[in-house]
């Protein structure tokens, strides 16, 4: 009688059907969790955080799927679900990389336009103001002159946040202060007409 021999990588397989041999809930778990790592280096939360938040539920999913296997006998097991889960939070987490890369670009682009245009209306500002001072003594000049020492102080703190890569946050200082020179201006505009007859 002809026996046939199960090559011993199969039955080894065979014996440890769950915990080896291809199974995607060993295999799976690293590449989904190193996918997810990068997406979160890239700045995901900030810049595609629905796509980071779907794949670390797929991701999440996926583990519960592998201890539900794992519950059952190997025979009975299947790793298909968990495996297209883990695909899926792979996929998604790259992509969620890809578009926070994109976005940190955009916010980094913006940032740099907000600190210029906030330096340009800092600078009209001062211009004002020396007008104004000339017009109106120093004693009112004191005044305005603290409201422009804040805006200096802002433009330094802007610079700040640009060089810790928080764009978001650089953007948003850079609209204030754009804004609050522009008050200052006015101010100083206003206080530098010349009385109207009484």
């Amino acid at each position: 009688m002809i026996r046939h021999r199960l090559p011993a990588g199969f039955a080894t397989c065979a014996l440890l059907l769950g915990t080896g041999c291809g199974n995607p809930c060993i295999d799976g778990r690293p590449r989904t969790e190193a996918a997810l790592s990068s997406a979160r280096e890239a700045r995901a939360d900030l810049y595609a955080l629905r796509e980071l938040r779907q794949a670390e539920e797929s991701s999440r999913q996926a583990d519960e799927e592998c201890r539900r296997q794992s519950s059952h006998l190997a025979v009975f097991r299947s790793y298909r679900l968990a495996e297209a889960l883990f695909d899926g939070a792979q996929r998604g987490a790259e992509g969620a990389r890809e578009k926070a890369k994109i976005g940190q670009g955009l916010a980094r682009q913006e940032a740099f336009n907000a600190r210029y245009i906030a330096g340009m209306a800092v600078n009209e500002a001062l211009v004002a103001l020396r007008r104004a001072k000339e017009m109106k003594g120093n004693a009112w000049a004191r005044v305005m002159v603290g409201r422009l020492d804040g805006l200096r102080l802002a433009l330094g703190e802007l610079q700040k946040r640009i060089d810790a890569e928080d764009y978001l946050a650089a953007r948003e200082l850079g609209e204030k202060i754009q804004a609050e020179a522009v008050r200052l201006q006015a101010d100083a505009n206003r206080m530098a007409l010349p009385a109207g007859p009484r």
